[in-house]
């Protein structure tokens, strides 16, 4: 990823997940995660795979980035400072994809990062953006070289978290073998046991990913091909009010133009 200097247009054309029913853990999580309506009208704050990228604050209990972990890391330092700008105090949750994508449904107002825009869910979902824009791959270990997208289709199994813009755009280009998982982590897991012959990731965040699960990098060859380009937003719910969202995408702007963005980028991305 290059660094963003400046602020970036807030629209991008934007894979619906498949329908995910998770009443009883869903309705766990948001009765956890709900803040206090005193402290911000009763937004949920949803994030996503902040394995070895965040920690706990023991003063607090608040999540915080790790500094120089990753694109996951910064993600959440650049929303807590779109929260503090705007004046809002509310805890950050860790959940699951899956959870996270019904939470934006369950008619509680939400926001959940790191999403990605796609055609399917833009008119689903409010967007506030972009936190950061990449090129996703797949990757497998070096005995099993795939020379492109269309000779991976003939492979066992490719790896993708479910419900994921990955998982609906390999289904859409007619993969059939796509295996699910939950998160990046175990997809990673699987390709190192062999249970599993490709996965996929960005280029920027396949080292943590490789490192997380213990795969040396040079162990790990790259179908050339790309699967995808696309941009990370916060998305909300679509009941939130259009004035709310204006606040947070020009709290992210003035983050950008004034320079503190870019710092944030220095600090907790990895370098």
């Amino acid at each position: 990823m290059r660094p963003l200097r400046r602020p970036l247009p807030a629209r991008i054309p934007a894979v619906l997940p498949s329908p995910i029913l998770l009443p009883a853990v869903l309705l766990i999580v948001l009765a956890w995660a709900v803040p206090c309506p005193a402290q911000d009208d009763g937004m949920v704050i949803l994030t996503h795979d902040l394995t070895g990228q965040a920690e706990t604050d023991p003063g607090t209990g608040e999540l915080r980035g790790i500094e120089h972990a990753g694109k996951r890391a910064f993600n959440l330092e650049a929303v807590r400072a779109i929260m503090t700008a705007i004046g809002l105090k509310a805890p950050i949750r860790e959940v699951s994809f899956a959870q996270g994508m019904a939470a934006l449904t369950s008619g509680i107002d939400t926001a959940f990062f790191n999403v990605y825009r796609t055609p399917q869910r833009e008119a689903r979902f409010k967007w506030v953006g972009p936190l950061q824009r990449e090129v996703d791959f797949l990757y497998g270990l070096k005995g099993n070289a795939i020379g492109g997208l269309e000779e991976a289709k003939a492979v066992p199994a490719i790896c993708a978290v479910y419900g994921s813009q990955h998982h609906n755009v390999l289904l859409e280009r007619g993969f059939t073998n796509v295996a699910a998982a939950p998160t990046y982590r175990e997809c990673f897991s699987r390709l190192k046991s062999g249970a599993a012959t490709l996965a996929v990731s960005s280029d920027e965040t396949l080292l943590q990913k490789l490192h997380a699960v213990g795969i040396p990098a040079a162990d790990v060859h790259r179908v050339p091909e790309p699967l995808v380009q696309s941009a990370g937003y916060i998305a909300f719910s679509p009941q939130v009010d259009d004035a709310v969202i204006r606040r947070w995408q020009a709290a992210l702007n003035g983050l950008i133009s004034s320079g503190r963005f870019q710092t944030l980028y220095d600090r907790y991305y990895e370098r």
